[in-house]
């Protein structure tokens, strides 16, 4: 066990208790929990509707199939996690991309409008490492182009976009509640926000067996449904993420502080008064990351590369598409750059501290 670790998940007994009502007194599968937990969480992003799905991943397929990108190309970054463009793929559409942006690391609003094709069905940007992607010019370049507009929000519960929560500004925004995100349920589990009630309705049947009535069925869905348990363990933690986040933009501030004047590390975005990012990950750009990820682990402190292969150069993607190096050189460049420090709500000041102590250390600062 690290001495300082990446992550760890919030566990308390009000969580557990909340689990095991639910267990106890309700339905299994879908049950009030369940159906309280998207209540609840609809309105916390702002929108008429949250549907619960089985995970962040499935958030996104069956988001995409609802909205028919089958046989279609659906537009993202390649800086992000597999699972990203492997739900294109999942969708029945083929994943196209756009280099990401440099100064936020998320997909480059600039390049995506002009990598938009007439086989488009949807643009997806990421909210990478929990900070807003750049929303204005993609809506913009989405309504001009007459195409969907979908947001991984899977690291980004809670982060604002001009006043607006992320995952309420496209046509759908997708969530993930695994246990190293900023809230989880106990487990795998995600969320699909809408105001558009006949995508909602679409979601909600493919994720229950493409069922409209107990034994009658119109599409070919998919199981893959919110467990009430976890439901229960969600509802506890969207009780506090808003003071978790702010905790963890706190320790980001307090990393930026002690770390501002190493040339070898260029820090990740703060904010502005546009853009409040919550830091599901502090991912920094720095000078050899893999000999200062050594350092690190023999001093006990965890650290982690998001993401050391972008999607594009992943053997599966090479083998399906043919995508080679210096294809998407920005997103190549950070792949071999980036590298995540511990942050967690729970994580101390002096703890911070001694990270950035060590940072410093291994650079002669």
């Amino acid at each position: 066990m690290a001495k300082i670790p990446m992550a760890r998940p919030v566990v308390t007994e009000e969580m557990v208790e909340a689990m095991g009502t639910a267990i106890r007194n309700e339905r299994m599968v879908m049950g009030e929990s369940a159906h309280k937990f998207e209540e609840e969480f609809a309105r916390y992003i702002g929108t008429k509707y949250a549907i619960g799905v089985g995970s962040g991943t499935a958030a996104l397929q069956l988001t995409m199939i609802a909205l028919g990108v089958h046989g279609k190309e659906v537009l993202s970054t390649p800086f992000s996690f597999i699972a990203t463009a492997n739900a294109v793929v999942e969708a029945g559409a083929t994943p196209k991309f756009a280099d990401a942006r440099e100064s936020d690391y998320n997909l480059d609003p600039v390049k995506a409008e002009k990598a938009i094709g007439p086989k488009t069905a949807a643009m997806l940007p990421v909210h990478l490492y929990g900070h807003p992607a750049d929303m204005d010019p993609m809506v913009a370049a989405c309504k001009k182009k007459g195409i969907a507009l979908i947001e991984d929000a899977c690291q980004a519960h809670g982060a604002i976009y001009k006043g607006r929560k992320v995952g309420s500004i496209g046509d759908a925004g997708c969530f993930s509640f695994y246990p190293t995100k900023n809230m989880t349920v106990g487990g795998d589990g995600g969320m699909v926000t809408t105001n558009d009630e006949k995508l909602a309705k679409e979601i909600s049947k493919l994720r229950d067996c493409g069922r409209v009535s107990r034994y009658m069925h119109d599409v070919v869905g998919f199981t893959s449904r919110l467990n009430s348990v976890n439901a229960a363990f969600g509802r506890v933690q969207l009780r506090h993420l808003d003071g978790w986040n702010e905790r963890r933009r706190a320790i980001a501030k307090l990393y930026a502080k002690e770390l501002k004047d190493l040339k070898q590390v260029k820090l990740p975005p703060q904010g502005s008064k546009d853009i409040v990012p919550v830091f599901h990950l502090f991912a920094m750009k720095v000078e050899k990351r893999d000999e200062l990820a050594d350092f690190l682990a023999k001093k006990g402190i965890d650290s982690a590369v998001h993401y050391p292969i972008p999607i594009h150069l992943q053997p599966i993607y090479r083998q399906l598409y043919g995508y080679k190096e210096g294809s998407f050189p920005v997103s190549e460049k950070l792949s071999t750059s980036m590298i995540s420090m511990p942050m967690f709500p729970e994580l101390k000041d002096e703890e911070v501290k001694i990270v950035s102590e060590a940072v410093r250390e291994f650079y002669g600062g």
